[in-house]
């Protein structure tokens, strides 16, 4: 089995190494890339074409509810939102599943191990989730 693509998209650098570290800790998960906005993804994503992104909402230039609604329904790629907007009830978690997210999770709380760990098992939890229904998704549309 191949492994998983993700792209990270967050403005903040100590969040992207964060999740970078984090994501290249799953065996069954590659580290594709990482941006600091919408706008420098765009690019990245025609090149490197990732399974799943790891979306912030809030960022310069470009946020993650405008980055989703630039992305042709056609060719979305399964996100996954990580703010701390992230509470499923929020209307901004609400704005970003109709404009096509699958998932969100709020960063660790603090960065004790054991929340760490707990984000962790979340996060991974999520992306084969996601991954699922990704490919699900795509073998009922062929």
């Amino acid at each position: 089995m191949s492994k998983i693509g993700i792209l990270i998209i967050n403005d903040s650098r100590s969040m992207r190494l964060f999740l970078e570290k984090i994501v290249k800790s799953f065996s069954d998960c590659e580290l594709m890339s990482s941006c600091w906005d919408g706008d420098d993804a765009v690019n990245c994503i025609q090149i490197k074409k990732p399974d799943i992104i790891l979306l912030d909402l809030e960022m310069p230039h470009m946020d993650g509810l405008t980055f989703l609604e630039m992305m042709p329904e056609n060719k979305r790629i399964p996100t996954i939102i990580i703010s701390n907007y992230g509470k499923d009830d929020s209307d901004i978690i609400s704005d970003a599943m109709n404009l096509g997210a699958l998932d969100s999770l709020m960063p660790p709380s603090s960065m004790r191990d054991n929340d760490v760990e707990e984000f962790s098992n979340k996060l991974h939890h999520k992306i084969i989730k996601t991954s699922l229904k990704s490919n699900e998704v795509t073998m009922t549309s062929q």
